[in-house]
């Protein structure tokens, strides 16, 4: 519902490539105005009539397209939640991607999304590429949005199997897999630190153990996804992008054991018989 709500309001007012904000909050009846606060980093104020309002956006928030992304935000509260007058959101209630619950919070972040990124055309515009953090910083600046707003739409409408993950810390704070990635990333532990060197250009990707980021892996050393890393030192983390290139598979008790055994002894020469045959 959020998301078509962004839809239809990008097609009535045949929005196309990066948001301009003015052209949504002047059909709504709507201004947006930085101001200082220590107490919120967007707030809603709907007019008595209920018809157009202000946002508040804190001044002292750093990137440009964090500004954009809390405005956004906000329009999604004037749209989806018609009974509230007023709304304040601080740092942790917008764009936490922690936050799975339908709640307003959520769906304001859904709708902002959408808005911003719009599914259908960033699917046209990724085609048939590989998935890179290049690619995901290219479309970060062609739609004007955040790297980490990015890197979740674009593991959200990607074809191939990958994962957007958050680490701050030292430890995973989320990760955001596509439709194709079956895998639990391990949530909540640390991680080793030779991951998070991000020394690699971001155009590359470096092969790195399955096991290092699936715990289903834990006792495969062979299984590799390819890797992609940015720090973000204002927020003491990192942004990771993992691509399973090759399709990672469950090895059974019975590879194991086939793996153990001298398959020299079982040759077609000496016609031995297999154990338990």
């Amino acid at each position: 519902m959020n998301k078509e709500v962004a839809i239809e309001l990008r097609r009535r007012l045949q929005i196309k490539g990066a948001l301009r904000l003015d052209d949504i909050t002047k059909p709504l009846g709507i201004s947006v105005k930085e101001v200082e606060s220590d107490g919120f980093d967007g707030a809603l104020v709907r007019r008595s009539s209920g018809v157009g309002g202000r946002i508040l956006v804190k001044r002292g928030i750093r990137e440009l397209t964090r500004k954009r992304f809390t405005a956004v935000h906000e329009i999604g509260h004037y749209l989806l939640h018609k009974d509230s007058d007023r709304v304040s959101c601080g740092t942790l209630d917008i764009a936490n991607w922690t936050n799975f619950e339908a709640n307003p919070e959520h769906e304001a972040d859904e709708f902002a999304s959408e808005l911003l990124l719009p599914s259908a055309e960033m699917k046209a515009s990724i085609g048939t590429q590989w998935p890179s953090l290049k690619l995901v910083s290219y479309l970060a600046e062609e739609f004007e949005a955040s790297l980490t707003a990015t890197i979740r739409k674009y593991c959200e409408v990607a074809t191939q199997s990958c994962a957007g993950v958050w680490v701050q810390d030292s430890r995973v704070r989320w990760f955001s897999g596509s439709a194709s990635f079956p895998h639990w990333i391990k949530v909540g532990e640390e991680v080793d630190a030779g991951l998070l060197d991000c020394n690699t250009p971001i155009e590359e990707m470096t092969e790195v153990r399955a096991s290092e980021w699936i715990p289903a892996f834990s006792e495969d050393k062979d299984s590799t996804l390819l890797q992609g890393c940015v720090r973000m030192p204002n927020y003491k983390g990192s942004l990771i992008l993992l691509w399973e290139n090759r399709q990672l598979k469950h090895r059974s008790a019975e590879d194991h054991l086939l793996e153990e055994l001298d398959t020299n002894r079982f040759d077609s020469y000496r016609r031995e018989r297999w154990p338990g045959k």
